[in-house]
């Protein structure tokens, strides 16, 4: 038994299908992450502006050295942390880009292999009428001939 041209393509258009469907998630995952990484340095930002608060008032008044010593390190801390956060964001929306990239590039041959069925299952309805139409005119030979 031998499978269509139909049959390969509809099953081609399944798994690309797939693909594409998978891929999506990928970029919605990268995306996700994204806005978590977002939603933590603006935390990250909001944690700075208070403890330059605290910062300012604790020089403003009688604190003790160590204390100061401290919030300006903790500063320090959160101001690396916005800059690690930043720079893992740069890295995924690059890898953001190569996600797109993909999906669009499994779209494409999942529209393709769509493409595809839908030619063959045009092409076999043209074999299927040429064929009727060959036995019509066989069979319209026949009659004429036999009279």
């Amino acid at each position: 038994m031998t499978i269509s041209k139909i049959d390969r393509f509809t099953s081609l258009g399944k798994i690309q299908h797939q693909q594409y469907q998978l891929a999506l998630k990928r970029e919605q995952h990268v995306r996700q992450t994204i806005d978590t990484i977002d939603a933590s340095v603006e935390k990250i930002r909001q944690y700075q502006q208070d403890y330059k608060q605290d910062l300012i008032s604790l020089q403003q008044g009688a604190s003790s050295t160590e204390k100061l010593v401290r919030t300006r390190q903790f500063l320090q801390q959160l101001m690396q942390m916005e800059v690690d956060q930043l720079s893992q964001r740069q890295g995924l929306q690059d890898t953001l880009q190569q996600a797109q990239a993909q999906s669009l590039l499994k779209l494409q041959k999942s529209r393709m292999s769509e493409m595809l069925k839908e030619h063959a299952q045009v092409a076999k309805g043209a074999a299927i009428k040429a064929a009727d139409a060959k036995q019509m005119d066989a069979l319209a030979a026949q009659i004429y001939t036999r009279r």
